[in-house]
């Protein structure tokens, strides 16, 4: 039986702090940095956040933006707690990313569907595994949107194929258990290949590893003459088999997919399946030991960290320069007493609810919905943009005597300060 999460207690405020690196390279953030334009603010209700150069301000919702003013975040008031969200509501308002270090547990549990970045890179959380229970082996599929697909064994075509020929081996027919297949775009003479031929060729190709727990790297490819993709997965009647036999994997294990906007890198687009048996910890980066490598500046030698620990996949960080990221979701809940930070490009927002002591022990009325849907996550963020708009009037009209800014403070005369 599930147990009921405690409500949370509700906060009179927000404690921000705001760091903005002065380059603006790639939407980096470098925390390594030395020299950081900070910022702290008190925020007592609903306000949005701007930034513009390497100020940032917040304003409320009906407050006009400043001129050439970046829109970073919403920070909403609702039933005693408050919320963060993205500025607006349009594709065009910056993602936003937790930043995995700065996390309570230091760590961020996966779940199917997360993006998480590291340095300039992303990858896409395709499959995660946790038992050999159900036989589960990993899906061999990228974004919905590809083009992969599955091809028929011998298609009906009332032809007789007996004297066609292969156009790897360049014998007659289909074999006992190795039909002849059309896998591409190809016609006429070179239209046709035997499924074992092709698998042969592209087992070369791939050069799948024999490493331990069955892990390797499966990228699709093209035929060489007409460009085509060739498919994941042959169908034989209501049978689905994979076009390429890959290695059995070990239980857990993870699917992470290459998220490559660049056409001219499609060599580097594919999946990573990782087996994290017997304790394994996956490690990424940029170094020759790790097992996902990531040939980019923007990477650290030793990135960041995958563990599976009492049932879960965590992601954790390893102090890198331009740190490891989650993107967010849904509107978050803001925890008394746990802080989290933001990063929006070349700033990281720091955030920390402060409880009202006299309402300390009062439950709000909304929670953070840990298995929402995609419908339960919109209405949620209708509800907060509606009431964070009224809240923004009050706020327009009284943030004068509200908010505590204490201004811009070099990051370097707060540690000679301290």
């Amino acid at each position: 039986m599930a147990m009921a999460r405690a409500a949370p207690s509700q906060a009179n405020s927000v404690q921000v702090v705001s760091s903005t690196w002065a380059r603006d390279s790639h939407d980096l953030f470098d925390f390594e940095a030395h020299s950081l334009h900070t910022q702290q603010f008190t925020i007592p209700r609903s306000m949005v956040f701007f930034r513009n150069g390497t100020e940032v301000m917040p304003l409320g919702e009906r407050e006009a933006p400043p001129a050439g003013g970046d829109p970073l975040l919403r920070l909403v008031q609702r039933d005693g707690c408050f919320w963060v969200d993205r500025a607006a509501q349009s594709n065009s308002s910056k993602k936003l990313w937790l930043v995995v270090r700065e996390l309570a547990s230091a760590g961020h549990r996966l779940a199917e569907g997360d993006v998480m970045k590291l340095g300039r890179f992303k990858f896409r959380v395709r499959q995660l595994v946790a038992s050999a229970c159900g036989g589960q082996q990993p899906e061999l599929r990228l974004d919905e949107s590809s083009v992969f697909g599955a091809c028929e064994k011998e298609p009906n075509t009332g032809a007789d194929l007996s004297s066609t020929l292969c156009r790897i081996c360049l014998l007659e027919g289909p074999g006992e258990d190795d039909p002849l297949i059309t896998p591409c775009q190809c016609k006429g003479s070179i239209e046709y290949v035997h499924l074992g031929c092709l698998r042969h060729w592209i087992k070369g190709r791939l050069n799948l590893s024999d490493a331990q727990g069955g892990s390797y790297f499966y990228r699709p490819l093209a035929c060489e003459l007409c460009k085509a993709v060739y498919p994941t997965y042959v169908h034989n009647g209501k049978e689905r088999a994979p076009l390429v036999e890959v290695p059995w994997t070990q239980p857990p294990f993870i699917v992470l997919e290459n998220m490559v906007r660049d056409s001219q890198q499609h060599a580097t687009r594919g999946l990573h399946v990782i087996s994290l048996a017997a304790e394994k910890i996956l490690k990424l980066g940029r170094g020759h030991e790790s097992d996902v490598r990531i040939a980019d500046v923007s990477i650290s030698r030793f990135h960041a960290m995958i563990r599976f620990q009492r049932g879960h996949f965590v992601l954790e960080d390893n102090n890198s320069k331009f740190g490891t990221l989650v993107a967010m979701k849904k509107p978050r809940l803001l925890e008394p007493g746990s802080a989290i930070s933001i990063q929006m490009g070349r700033t990281v927002l720091s955030l920390s609810a402060q409880s009202d002591p006299a309402t300390g022990g009062q439950s709000a009325q909304m929670q953070q919905l840990p298995n929402s849907t995609a419908q339960d996550e919109r209405n949620l963020r209708l509800s907060l943009l509606t009431r964070g708009t009224t809240n923004g009037s009050l706020a327009g009209m009284s943030m004068a005597n509200s908010m505590t800014h204490t201004g811009s403070v070099d990051h370097q005369n707060n540690e000679a300060a301290s």
